[in-house]
C-alpha cells in the first residue's frame, strides 16, 4: 500500500469512528428513548429538566454556539442538511427547537419535565415522564393559543446573524417556533463586514409560509448613533463611521442622508436603541425634519415610556417599535426566563393580512404607525367616529394587573385586575378643546428573572381646530437638548472631508433647531 495513502485511510477511519460517536448516544440498551412532538407538529422552543435541574436534549443535529464578541461571525452547524432540532447555546444555556414539531432523543434513565413555548400567542405547554432504560417513551405537547395570531404580523426589526442561502430552512423554521412572522436579519460594521447577508431586498429576501426573513443593514457611527434601514434592495455604504466600528475618521455621510437613499431603495428607516446608543445623536433632528419611520421604544426587556412621551408632548410624532438586537440580550442574562423568546423577545404587531410578503405589510403598518409592541400581552384600543371616546381591550393568558389609557402621558381611564382576570376593558374621554395624542397599555403578572411583560399601541393623534399638538414645556426641554447637541458638533472638530459636506450637515441641523422653536416663538406671540 502506498506509504502515503495508508496514513489518510487511517484518519478517514478516525473521522468515521467519531461522526459514529456524534450521532449515536451509545448502548441503546442502557439508555432511554425519547419521542417528543407537538400535537399538530407545529415548531416550538423547548426545555428539558431532569430532577428539577436543566439538561440538555441529545442529540440533535444542527446547532448555533454563540459566544459573542461584536463581531457576529457565528455560523450554524449542521450534522444533517434537513436537520428536525437545533439546539442554540449562550452563557452555559441551552435552547432547543423542534424546527418540525418533533424529535428523538437518548437520555438517561430518570423523570423529566419538558415545557414548550411558541411566541406570544400561545401558553406554555408541560409534560412530566419517566424514562427507562431500552424503552422508548412517546411524549405529545399540546399548544393551545389564547389569542388569535393569525389576525396579526409580528416582528424583531433587530437580529444579527450571519446568513447563507442554505441557512435558510433553519432560520424560517426557527422563525416559526417563534411565531415571528418577521425577522429583520441586520448586517453591520465593526472594521469588518459582520452579520453578513447573501443579498439583499427582495433577492435576499426567504420565505416560508407566513414566515419572512428580511435583509438589511444597522448602519453605526460614533458620532450621531446607530440606524437600522430595514428591507432595502441595496446595502447601503459605508455602513459604519469613526474608528470605533470603521477605518476612518470621516464623519459622512450622516443619518439623514442614509434614511433617504433607505427609502429611496424601497425600506423602512430609524433610530436603534431609542436614541442611538451613543453619547450623542441626530435623532432629534431627523425626527423634526420628519426623516425617520421609527424608533426602538423597547428593546432589553425595557419599554422607554418616559423618553418617548417628552418626545411626542413635544409635538414629534414618533412611531415606535420594538427590536432584540440578537444575540446581545443572550449576554446579559445568567438565567433565561424560558417564557420569552430568543428571536422577538420584544415585538412589533401590525394588524394585517397574511398576503404576499409577511415584511411588506409589517413595513406599512409601521410606516402608518398602526402598530403595537409587546412581550406578551395583546391590548389594541379605538376612537369613536368623532374622536371623544377612547376605548381599549386587552388579554393574555396569564393575569393582567392593569390596563391604561393614556392622553398627553398621563392616565386618562385605569381598568385593575383581580389576581384572575385574563382580558380587561377600560373607555375614557377625549379631551375637546386640545390637540392631543393617545395610546393604551397594559401589564400583566410575571415570572421571576422575567422582566415587565407589558404591551403599548403607538400613538393616535387627535388635532382640534388646527392647535399644535404640544406640551410647552416639554417643547422647551426637546428644544434645549437639541440646541445642546447642536453646540458640541460646532466644537467637536467633525473631520469633515469637505467642505460642502461640513455645510449641509450643519444647514440640516440649524433648520432642526429653527423648526423646534417656531411654535414656542408663536405661542408668545
Amino acid at each position: 500500500m502506498n506509504v502515503f495513502f495508508r496514513p489518510a485511510l487511517l484518519s478517514l477511519f478516525g473521522f468515521a469512528l467519531l461522526w459514529a460517536q456524534f450521532r449515536e448516544s451509545g448502548l441503546s440498551s442502557i439508555s432511554g428513548h425519547l419521542e417528543l412532538a407537538t400535537e399538530k407538529r407545529m415548531p416550538v422552543r423547548v426545555y428539558l429538566l431532569k430532577d428539577g435541574k436543566p439538561f440538555r436534549f441529545s442529540p440533535v443535529e444542527a446547532m448555533l454556539p454563540l459566544r459573542v464578541d461584536l463581531f457576529y461571525r457565528e455560523r450554524l452547524w449542521r450534522n444533517d442538511p434537513d436537520p428536525k432540532t437545533l439546539e442554540v447555546t449562550c452563557m452555559d444555556q441551552s435552547h432547543t427547537f423542534l424546527l418540525k414539531g418533533g424529535g428523538s432523543f437518548d437520555l438517561p434513565p430518570g423523570q423529566y419535565r419538558v415545557e414548550a413555548y411558541r411566541g406570544l400567542f400561545y401558553a406554555p405547554a408541560v409534560e412530566t415522564f419517566e424514562l427507562k432504560p431500552g424503552v422508548t417513551t412517546k411524549v405529545t405537547l399540546k399548544m393551545q393559543p389564547w389569542a388569535n395570531g393569525a389576525d396579526w404580523i409580528s416582528a424583531d426589526d433587530h437580529i444579527h446573524l450571519t446568513r447563507s442561502k442554505e441557512d435558510d430552512d433553519v432560520f424560517l423554521r426557527w422563525l416559526e417556533a417563534e411565531d415571528l412572522s418577521v425577522g429583520n436579519f441586520l448586517q453591520l460594521q465593526r472594521q469588518m463586514d459582520a452579520s453578513v447577508q447573501y443579498d439583499f431586498g427582495r433577492a435576499g429576501e426567504a420565505r416560508r409560509g407566513g414566515y419572512s426573513i428580511r435583509p438589511g443593514h444597522e448602519s453605526r457611527s460614533e458620532y450621531y448613533g446607530h440606524v437600522n434601514v430595514l428591507g432595502g434592495r441595496e446595502l447601503i455604504r459605508p455602513l459604519s463611521l469613526g474608528t470605533m466600528y470603521a477605518n476612518t475618521l470621516e464623519p459622512y455621510p450622516f443619518p439623514a442622508l442614509i434614511f433617504a437613499r433607505g427609502r429611496d431603495l424601497g425600506g423602512i428607516v430609524g433610530y436603534a436603541h431609542f436614541s442611538g446608543s451613543t453619547p450623542h445623536s441626530t435623532q432629534l433632528m431627523d425626527l423634526v425634519l420628519g426623516n425617520v419611520d421609527f424608533i426602538e421604544v423597547f428593546q432589553f426587556g425595557v419599554l422607554k415610556t418616559a423618553a418617548w412621551y417628552e418626545l411626542l408632548n413635544a409635538g414629534l410624532k414618533v412611531t415606535g417599535v420594538a427590536g432584540s438586537d440578537f444575540p446581545v440580550p443572550l449576554n446579559r442574562s445568567k438565567a433565561w426566563p424560558r417564557w420569552v423568546s430568543l428571536l422577538g423577545p420584544e415585538r412589533t404587531l401590525v394588524k394585517a393580512p397574511h398576503n404576499g410578503s409577511p415584511f411588506e405589510a409589517w413595513a406599512a403598518g409601521v410606516r402608518d404607525g398602526k402598530a403595537t409592541v409587546s412581550n406578551g400581552p395583546l391590548v389594541e384600543m379605538t376612537l369613536d367616529a368623532a374622536q371623544t371616546t377612547a376605548s381599549a381591550t386587552a388579554q393574555f393568558f396569564r393575569p393582567l394587573e392593569k390596563l391604561e389609557i393614556v392622553v398627553n402621558g398621563r392616565v386618562a381611564a385605569s381598568a385593575a385586575g383581580d389576581g384572575k382576570l385574563t382580558s380587561l376593558s377600560v373607555t375614557a374621554p377625549v379631551p375637546a378643546g386640545e390637540s392631543v395624542w393617545v395610546a393604551a397599555r397594559v401589564q400583566s403578572t410575571r415570572e421571576k428573572d422575567e422582566p415587565e411583560i407589558q404591551a403599548h399601541t403607538n400613538p393616535v393623534y387627535v388635532t382640534r381646530e388646527g392647535k399644535p399638538l404640544m406640551v410647552r414645556e416639554a417643547r422647551q426641554r426637546v428644544t434645549a437638548q437639541w440646541e445642546a447637541e447642536l453646540n458640541h458638533y460646532k466644537n467637536a472638530s467633525l473631520a469633515f472631508s469637505s467642505a460642502v459636506h461640513r455645510k449641509e450637515f450643519f444647514d440640516m441641523a440649524e433648520k432642526a433647531l429653527t423648526e423646534l422653536r417656531r411654535p414656542l416663538a408663536g405661542e408668545r406671540q
